[in-house]
């Protein structure tokens, strides 16, 4: 690799906000923002830190309700950071100051790693000056460490120094956050806190209980340095200490905090050499999941986002990857169909063994979907949320929410994908195939039989497809065209022994999946998204100015449904997923006709677009296309990286890579790649595991080389041609 680090020559603002979300650190449990380091600059901050899964609830007050509505909002809570060092002088009135003038001069993050070093400029309202170096970093295994080390250096003054390490009761209350936009909504969390005695002077622990759902998170803050002839005591809630300091002095202070769930309680690690083991375990990532560009600045970009990626990633097999994931707290922590359709194609092909523990979330809350089809009137099946931590829906909107059905077969096939790229059977047959199973069933008892263009074929009304500006529609595409995988696959797996069904539920699914209807327009030669979207009128886009958009936040939702106007690929999706359902002279009527309506207000939106331009040989269109992908949170694209990074996004940069640039996909167990590397790269290699081997995918604008680095040797198609890879 050739980018390793990425630095604030790399962003887009030197705005706090945005800085703390790009460089937060995480290693899938817990993730700490890159706050400023004194609690006095909080109102300039998002001072936190994240748990993956750890949520407070709140009751959903509606003015009208209904059966079968949402209950409670599930929102994750915003713990206080651990990256404080409170620092007085004697000329101040506390170690609490809040008057210190800071100046950035550094940040940067190690993507070999996963170090983050800072360099700050300090200067009091005395005009006393000092240098302050901090060095952090996520340990990347199970004893879920944040370590973080203050070098404090005197420039030019010379006498007493307080110090006060604060670990809890941060006020979160002044922190300036937009109420109106849905996708940062805050919301109350009642918190207790208790306190552990220990006999340790240099060890402070305590447990965190969210009083609504009753969870636990354990803690601890220990003292690994402090300077000589510092005092060093405690309080009820900090690290304190005084000392004196010298010109040109440096002081160096560490501390490493432990999180984790009561089911998970602390142990005891010991690391000599943080760096060293951070580094091992990212060599072994990168090992599997190695991009590389011609383009140093574009190998610079995509290595950050599937850094990101992996921070991100719950590995217990109880937590998937939030919206947002750990970087920051909007879209409250909430799972959503992004992490199957947008971010587990990279695990399942580079780290098989976080995706099975992503895929395991969904499995453990297979109880809770089967309660929502009920809830829904389906007589059998699972409904999983359309947006949740605990598998209970959140959605209070159920137009855009709940009716959004498509995630169960969004579900299914990412349990599909993952056995096609793995071939584990083990999983299919324990959690994988109950999966498919019961989103299987839930079709059949949602969809219905109706006669169509002469026939009677299977389904779908009052649908929400992955489009959220077209709502409650009949037939949508999309969904139609992924429940008909979805009954596909249940009924091989029946066939193939690896789940029991009910009596003629085989044949009951083939049935659906054969005779599914998916709507076209015979007039306008178009895929339809839905039954009746085509006859609506186009949104006015010449009187929308730009800062309209997103238009979810500018007009009414019932004036955007009247309209077509995408918020991002529906059908489009489904084409990309399935390339073998169209010809090439289809797709691209597809393609042009929908471009033209699609806003891409959604971050899930280019990196589609991209993939499809990449497939009709659009090859600079596909460039332009990725590089706003690749690019979105380093650019402030959508203008709201502030509030944490664009998850399913830094999954679409990769498959903008690999779906796209090299046309990757599996057809009847097989696995393509065609080549179609943008005219302004000159070479691009990714490494992908395919059924127990190591491949490399090399392709330039002449040759495409496929390296079997280890493992048997197998048949794939390269370019349209069957081929032998032996080495």
């Amino acid at each position: 690799m050739k980018a390793t680090k990425l630095t604030l020559k790399d962003v887009a603002t030197q705005d706090r906000r945005y800085l703390e979300t790009i460089f937060a650190l995480g290693d899938g449990s817990f993730g700490v923002r890159d706050s400023l380091p004194f609690t006095g600059n909080q109102k300039d901050n998002l001072p936190l830190m994240l748990v993956n899964g750890f949520y407070a609830t709140n009751p959903i007050t509606y003015g009208e309700s209904a059966h079968g509505y949402a209950k409670y909002h599930q929102t994750i809570i915003s713990l206080p950071s651990p990256r404080y060092l409170n620092l007085a002088t004697a000329s101040s009135n506390s170690a609490e100051n809040n008057k210190w003038k800071i100046d950035v001069v550094k940040t940067e993050i190690n993507l070999l790693t996963g170090e983050l070093t800072e360099k700050f400029k300090l200067a009091t309202v005395n005009n006393e000056h000092f240098e302050l170096a901090i060095k952090s970093q996520a340990l990347f295994e199970s004893s879920h460490q944040y370590v973080i080390t203050y070098q404090l250096k005197s420039l030019d003054y010379v006498g007493a120094i307080n110090y006060q390490r604060p670990l809890f009761n941060i006020n979160f209350s002044d922190v300036d956050i937009d109420k109106n936009d849905p996708r940062v909504a805050q919301r109350s969390a009642h918190l207790s806190i208790k306190k552990e005695e220990v006999s340790d002077h240099n060890l402070f622990k305590w447990i965190t209980t969210s009083n609504t759902t009753k969870q636990k998170v354990i803690q601890s803050d220990e003292v690994k340095k402090y300077p000589n002839d510092f005092s060093l005591s405690k309080d009820q809630a900090s690290f304190k200490g005084k000392g004196n300091i010298k010109s040109n002095q440096v002081l160096t202070w560490q501390f490493v905090r432990q999180v984790s769930d009561i089911n998970q309680p602390l142990k005891k690690y010991k690391i000599d050499d943080y760096v060293a083991h951070n580094q091992s375990i990212l060599n072994n990532f990168w090992h599997q999941s190695q991009v590389q560009i011609s383009n140093e600045k574009l190998e610079k970009e995509i290595q950050y986002n599937l850094f990101q990626l992996f921070q991100s990633a719950g590995r217990n097999g109880l937590t998937n990857i939030a919206a947002k994931g750990i970087t920051g707290p909007g879209y409250e922590g909430h799972y959503f169909w992004d992490t199957e359709m947008y971010m587990l194609p990279f695990f399942i092909y580079t780290q098989p063994a976080i995706a099975k523990q992503l895929l395991s979330y969904r499995y453990s809350i297979l109880p809770q979907a089967k309660t929502r089809a009920k809830e829904l009137g389906a007589a059998k099946g699972a409904l999983f949320a359309w947006r949740t931590i605990n598998g209970e829906e959140a959605s209070a909107y159920y137009p855009a929410g709940t009716a959004a059905y498509h995630i169960d077969a969004d579900i299914a096939h990412a349990v599909k994908l993952y056995f096609d790229v793995t071939g584990d059977k083990k999983f299919l047959k324990d959690k994988g195939a109950k999966i498919v199973l019961e989103t299987a069933r839930f079709w059949l008892s949602f969809g219905s039989w109706s006669k169509r263009e002469g026939k009677e074929q299977f389904t779908m009304f009052k649908v929400t497809g992955p489009d959220e500006y077209t709502v409650l529609v009949d037939n949508n595409y999309y969904t139609n065209r992924m429940a008909k995988e979805n009954l596909a696959f249940a009924a091989w797996l029946i066939k193939n022994g690896y789940i029991k069904a009910d009596e003629n539920e085989e044949v009951n699914f083939e049935k659906a999946s054969c005779n599914m209807y998916l709507p076209y327009d015979s007039d306008k030669r178009i895929t339809k998204q839905d039954d009746d979207s085509p006859e609506m009128p186009v949104w006015p886009f010449d009187k929308t100015p730009k800062s309209n958009y997103p238009l979810l936040l500018h007009y009414h939702p019932l004036v955007i449904y009247r309209y077509q106007v995408n918020k991002q690929p529906d059908t489009l999706l489904a084409e990309m997923l399935f390339p073998a359902d169209q010809s090439k002279k289809q797709l691209e009527r597809d393609y042009n006709y929908y471009e033209k309506i699609t806003t891409h207000d959604s971050s899930l939106s280019r990196s589609i677009f991209s993939i499809l331009a990449s497939q009709l040989d659009k090859r600079d269109k596909a460039f332009n296309y990725y590089m706003d992908t690749s690019l979105m949170d380093l650019v402030d694209l959508q203008g709201n990286a502030r509030d944490g990074l664009h998850e399913a996004n830094l999954g679409g940069s990769w498959l903008g890579l690999t779906y796209g640039f090299a046309g990757m996909h599996i057809q009847d167990g097989i696995l393509h790649i065609t080549n179609h590397l943008p005219n302004k790269i000159d070479r691009l290699s990714f490494r992908i595991c395919f059924q127990n081997r190591l491949l490399e995918v090399q392709l330039d604008h002449t040759n495409t080389k496929i390296e079997l680095l280890k493992g048997m040797p197998f048949k794939m198609m390269v370019n349209d041609k069957m081929l032998k890879i032996t080495k």
